[in-house]
């Protein structure tokens, strides 16, 4: 297969990380790290699935997780386009700038909103496979839990930084909610992390 057209995608989003330029940022990185955890979970259950085909349960979560992937390469972009969009409202005219930089900075909210969402939902999808996957790809698993609990992490921090400036409360309370129940779907993280140490014998060394 040629891999080509993926790899230069791909260096071409690292060198824009790398410039000078405000776009793409950390959102994008943080999309583009829990593509990368879902990706991981859909290749777990794959080569689980080998052992056992008829694990709906398995089977259900390979299709999940490549939905999940799909959904956050999606937003790494439009993580982008929203940044961009709030650097072209404050180029407005006067008359205009202020409502367009409110409406721009709200999608430059949502956005990591939703990054954090979907990253979450990785991270609820590994706990939901993780006492039946491969024991040999356990530690694949185990990146995938830190990659999308660091994603979540990332993410909310980001929206929590756009929300000093926008002056729509209601939005803001209730953005500022949603991010502190995501919040805590991370803090049961160690529960899962528990569970890979436990099917990999890390449990006695820790």
């Amino acid at each position: 297969m040629d891999r080509g057209g993926a790899d230069e995608s791909l260096d071409s989003l690292l060198d824009g990380l790398a410039s000078g330029q405000p776009a793409p940022g950390g959102g994008a990185a943080a999309a583009l790290a829990g593509a990368a955890a879902a990706a991981l979970v859909a290749m777990v259950c794959r080569v689980t699935a080998r052992d056992v085909p008829s694990e709906s349960l398995i089977v259900n979560a390979v299709e999940r997780a490549d939905r999940l992937r799909s959904r956050l390469a999606t937003l790494m972009r439009e993580d982008i386009e929203a940044y961009q969009g709030l650097l072209d409202s404050r180029r407005a005219p006067s008359e205009l700038r202020a409502s367009r930089e409110q409406a721009a900075l709200q999608r430059a909210t949502v956005v990591p909103l939703d990054i954090a969402r979907a990253a979450a939902s990785v991270l609820e999808l590994c706990a939901s496979v993780v006492d039946i996957v491969r024991l040999s790809t356990v530690g694949d698993l185990a990146v995938a839990i830190a990659l999308s609990s660091a994603v979540v992490e990332a993410s909310t921090l980001t929206a929590r930084i756009n929300l000093r400036d926008i002056s729509d409360r209601q939005f803001a309370e209730t953005t500022i909610q949603e991010l502190e129940a995501l919040a805590r779907s991370v803090a049961g993280r160690h529960g899962v992390t528990r569970r890979v140490n436990a099917r990999t014998g890390l449990e006695h060394l820790v």
